[in-house]
């Protein structure tokens, strides 16, 4: 085989392992971006997965509170209708009162 030959089967090789090597890079970048969108897709779901838990805790805590506060508030009108009650016979007497007076 003269020089040239071999000069001319190096660089066809070096051609082949040029072109081999950029398609391993094409397979691993497309191997590396499959890889990234899994893990950006499970990093996804987990998030929605937490940010569900947040709002379901915290719709918990509002409705705890809210069932509090409806407590204290239907105490205190309870507490007011209570006190109205025991003053409705004097109330009743006193517009007696005026009523008769009027007329």
């Amino acid at each position: 085989m003269s020089m040239l030959e071999e000069i001319k089967n190096a660089e066809q090789q070096a051609d082949e392992l040029k072109k081999q090597a950029a398609a391993d890079a094409r397979s691993t970048l497309r191997q590396a971006q499959e890889k990234a969108h899994a893990q950006a897709a499970e990093v996804l779901q987990e998030a929605r997965k937490r940010a569900a838990e947040t709002v379901a805790a915290a719709e918990a805590a509002a409705k705890t509170e809210a069932e509090a506060a409806i407590t204290q508030k239907k105490g205190e009108a309870d507490a007011v209708a209570a006190k109205a009650r025991k003053n409705l016979p004097q109330a009743v007497d006193y517009i007696m009162e005026k009523v008769v007076i009027a007329c």
